[in-house]
């Protein structure tokens, strides 16, 4: 469950206690532990735009993160004096108890599937069954989209703020358009919309070149480590360099009788590709760079 109010702003000292300041902009800035979104957060943070904002810097943790994801989140904290709010959700089994949130550090952070298995249980204690997949990508409103919107409802009101995302460049059109973001009256993307041009991959790359930290592993290997979303020559990728969630994905397939992953592959179908030598005989559905590996919360 979550904290009360007084414990929640104990551990979020930059909100002050009461009703948020009616005449600011209440701003959930969402960091997911990749390049991009911790970007975005640093801009909000130091820019006069955003100065007066009430803001809440947030990462919502899965269980299925990578060390060095932690690492270089711990760093943001560090280098940046960013005071960064880890959350993990809370899961029910009874039926009419929604999702809730609790509040973490990173001595009792998750890093083994637990959160991730809790909010499975909790989605198929209804009608629904089965892990998700692209036909029902329910991870990420579990996981993410829930816990936050709780939290932030608690500190500003329900609804009563506006969530920053950290889309870039090269994720136009595939995940927003110019027409969406001008309609979108909840979400704001400031890498897209804050700059003489939207800033891309390159732009990033120059940036984090004069950073005193970096995130130590390849953006690939971001996000959960064994995401279904990530292509068949990612995941592949990752098998290779290594995950913490090969028995537990074949744990987890013959409990609710299905896979997450695309093609209806199994995890150990992944291993056998993974285990081959680079060849064209691979069959892949999309091309890396159509990797679909993003939660948008």
């Amino acid at each position: 469950m979550a904290q009360n109010s007084n414990e929640l702003y104990t551990v979020l000292p930059n909100v002050k206690k009461g009703v948020p300041d009616d005449r600011k902009v209440n701003l959930m800035v969402t960091v997911s532990g990749g390049r991009s979104s911790a970007r975005m957060a640093r801009y909000i943070q130091t820019s006069e735009k955003f100065k007066n904002h009430n803001k809440i810097y947030v990462f919502a943790n899965t269980g299925k993160e990578r060390p060095e994801t932690i690492d270089f989140l711990k760093n943001i904290e560090n280098f940046w004096n960013m005071p960064l709010v880890k959350i993990e959700g809370v899961y029910s089994e009874i039926m009419g108890v929604g999702v809730k949130f609790k509040i973490v550090d990173w001595d009792n952070l998750d890093m083994s599937g637990r959160v991730y298995e809790e909010a499975v249980k909790h989605k198929n204690k209804g009608e629904f069954s089965g892990l998700p997949h692209k036909d029902a990508p329910y991870c990420s409103e579990m996981l993410k989209t829930l816990p936050c919107k709780k939290l932030c409802d608690e500190i500003f009101g329900v609804n009563n703020y506006i969530k920053a995302i950290g889309y870039r460049k090269e994720d136009m059109p595939r995940r927003i358009s110019w027409a969406e973001i001008k309609e979108d009256k909840n979400r704001i993307f400031p890498l897209i919309t804050d700059f003489d041009y939207p800033n891309g991959q390159r732009d990033l790359n120059k940036w984090w070149a004069k950073e005193s930290f970096k995130l130590t592993i390849h953006g690939k290997l971001g996000n959960c480590e064994d995401c279904w979303k990530k292509s068949d020559a990612n995941l592949i990728d990752n098998i290779r360099y290594g995950t913490r969630f090969i028995d537990w994905n074949r744990r987890m397939e013959q409990e609710y009788g299905n896979t997450s992953f695309r093609g209806n592959k199994s995890i150990d179908d992944l291993v056998k590709m993974a285990e081959m030598p680079y060849t064209h005989e691979f069959d892949f559905e999309e091309k890396q760079e159509d990797d679909n590996c993003v939660c948008s919360f």
